[in-house]
């Protein structure tokens, strides 16, 4: 029986840090068309914005997202 917990234990272990290590957007970004040739994005909060040359986020009117 404390093989089977010892084995049962060790199998979350390893899906936690499966998981963890997901490939998935943390910030769960949508892309919503395109401003000037940029790819536009939807944040979680609802904002507008592509990302600039620097790679920093400059946000746009919301009505510019097509999502």
């Amino acid at each position: 029986m404390k093989k089977n917990t010892t084995i049962f234990k060790l199998l979350i272990v390893i899906l936690s840090l499966i998981s963890c290590s997901s490939t998935e957007n943390p910030l769960k970004e949508r892309e919503c068309g395109t401003h000037n040739g940029n790819k536009l994005y939807t944040g979680p909060k609802g904002g507008c914005y592509y990302y600039n040359s620097n790679d920093n986020k400059t946000y746009v009117d919301r009505a510019e997202c097509d999502c």
